[in-house]
């Protein structure tokens, strides 16, 4: 018996001086290179989206105040800020915005057009006149986000914006995102781009063809008042290893708003991966 729990000791010392000797071993490699070290996933980058209050400014004050305690760095928007566009109206939806004390990034939606050309001047002359261009390149730790304006259902994409699509995507990032008011494709929504014209129908599908020429990661739109996520219509091309992502942001007005009020938070970590989160307005 007592050659036995001997015998049962010695194996038990054996293995405790083996695993305390590889781990050791192990520790030494990692540190001096010889071994990888494994890098802990956290995000690098927080941002909300927020889109379509069509002048709902209460509901838009609470989506950004409740996407601060996410702890956000800025706030892209994806437009129709208003019901018709008038100076008064961009005005009061951009009180909101400056009052929120947070960066902000943001474009025009084709309600936010109306006032103006129904006066005769450009369509975004009262957008311009309140929020400035409504094209934007965002760059940071070596994510880009463009942001530009397709909300004239009748003329789609101008030639500028087109120009700096071209030009912000030849620049090198490991994430591209790609937002813009409408869509260019959903799988079950006619809403979407070129609805009211074939030549912007005929703009959306070569929008759509660039996107994944240029190996985008995401798309997001908004305009259709519904959170929604799902991939590239083609079934055969391929972007960094997965199809191409399109995300549709849900509304911050309560009108026409089946879903309820909502807006999104995007997270990017630091493997360049990122994911969405549909968040309700309370």
């Amino acid at each position: 018996m007592r050659r036995l729990l001997l015998l049962l000791l010695l194996v038990f010392l054996s293995v405790a001086v083996g695993y305390s000797l590889a781990k050791n071993n192990f520790s030494l490699k990692r540190n001096s290179g010889i071994l990888p070290t494994v890098q802990e996933k956290r995000p690098i980058s927080r941002f909300a989206i927020v889109s379509d209050s069509h002048s709902d400014n209460g509901n838009l004050e609470k989506a950004l105040a409740r996407a601060r305690g996410f702890g956000i760095n800025f706030v892209v928007g994806l437009g129709d800020w208003t019901t018709v566009g008038t100076l008064d109206e961009l005005s009061a939806a951009k009180k909101v915005f400056d009052g929120a004390r947070i960066p902000y990034y943001l474009t025009s939606g084709d309600h936010d057009l109306w006032d103006s050309r129904n006066r005769g001047e450009e369509p975004l002359f009262n957008y311009q006149q309140v929020f400035g261009s409504p094209n934007h390149l965002i760059e940071r730790n070596n994510i880009q986000i463009v942001i530009l304006d397709n909300s004239d259902i009748y003329s789609g994409i101008s030639p500028q914006t087109w120009k700096f699509l071209s030009e912000s995507l030849e620049k090198e990032a490991k994430l591209k995102l790609v937002m813009t008011h409408k869509t260019p494709f959903h799988p079950d929504s006619k809403h979407i781009m070129g609805e009211d014209s074939a030549q912007v129908a005929s703009q959306a599908k070569e929008f759509l063809t660039l996107l994944r020429e240029k190996q985008i990661d995401g798309f997001f739109a908004g305009d259709l008042h519904f959170f929604a996520r799902y991939l590239d219509p083609s079934n055969t091309v391929k972007i960094s290893g997965a199809f191409l992502r399109i995300t549709t942001v849900g509304a911050v007005t309560v009108e026409r708003n089946f879903q309820g009020p909502r807006f999104a938070i995007v997270t990017v970590y630091n493997d360049y991966s990122w994911e969405v989160e549909d968040v309700e307005i309370r």
